[in-house]
C-alpha cells in the first residue's frame, strides 16, 4: 500500500506522517528529499547557485532556503519565473527519487506514505495506491506556519497559491482541531485501507 498525503501548507502533512511512522509506516517527506539534494556541491546545489547565486549561500556554502524563498516566493512577475526554474531544476530530482523509493518499497509489500504538497505539478498522483487530501481553513494554516517558520501573510499566500489539491482524492480529512482529533480521523482511515 502507498498512501500519497497532500494538502496545502499548514494542513498537517507532516503530523499526519509522523503518525504512520508510528504505526510503523515508512514514511518519504519529498521537502525533506529535495533538502537533501540542495547539499553542497551536489548536481542540483551546483544548478541553484549557477542560477540564483552565491547569494544564496551561507559561509559553509549551504542553500539558504529562506534567502531562496524570498527570491522566488514574493507576488513580481520575476519571482514566478524564479520560481518555475528552480522548479525545473528540483522537482525532477525529487521525482525520480521518490519513485524509485515507491518501487522498492511496493517490491516489498511495505505501507508507506509519500507526503508531498505539490503532487499534481511533480506528477506524483500516478504512483500511489490511494490519495488523502488534508484541508484547513486559510486563516488557521497561516496561524501555524507562522508560528512554524516565522513567514509573513503576504509569503504565505504566494506559496500557498502555487499548491493546488488533486482533483479526486480518495479520503479528505478537515484538520481544524486539536491533534489528537487529526489522530482518530487517520485511525478511521487506516481501517478502511
Amino acid at each position: 500500500m502507498l498512501l500519497g498525503i497532500t494538502g496545502k501548507s499548514g494542513t498537517g502533512k507532516h503530523t499526519a506522517g509522523k503518525f504512520l511512522e508510528q504505526k510503523g509506516w515508512k514514511v518519504l517527506y519529498a521537502d525533506q528529499v529535495a533538502h537533501k539534494l540542495y547539499r553542497p556541491y551536489q548536481r542540483v546545489w551546483r544548478e541553484v547557485v549557477d542560477r540564483f547565486g552565491e547569494g544564496i549561500l551561507t559561509t559553509n556554502d549551504v542553500i539558504d532556503r529562506q534567502k531562496l524563498k524570498k527570491i522566488v516566493f514574493n507576488p513580481s512577475e520575476e519571482s514566478q519565473k524564479a520560481l518555475k526554474e528552480l522548479n525545473a531544476i528540483v522537482h525532477p530530482e525529487v521525482k525520480r527519487y521518490l519513485k524509485d523509493e515507491a518501487y522498492y518499497l511496493s517490491k516489498r509489500k511495505a505501507k508507506a506514505a509519500i507526503v508531498a504538497a505539490l503532487w499534481e505539478e511533480m506528477g506524483l498522483l500516478s504512483i500511489c495506491d490511494k490519495v488523502l487530501l488534508l484541508q484547513a481553513g486559510e486563516a488557521l494554516c497561516y496561524d501555524r506556519i507562522h508560528k512554524r517558520d516565522g513567514v509573513d501573510i503576504e509569503m504565505f499566500q504566494t506559496y500557498s497559491s502555487t499548491q493546488k489539491d488533486p482533483p479526486n482524492p480518495d479520503f479528505t480529512i478537515t484538520n481544524e482541531g486539536q491533534v489528537n482529533d487529526l489522530y482518530k480521523e487517520l485511525n478511521k482511515l487506516l481501517s478502511e485501507l
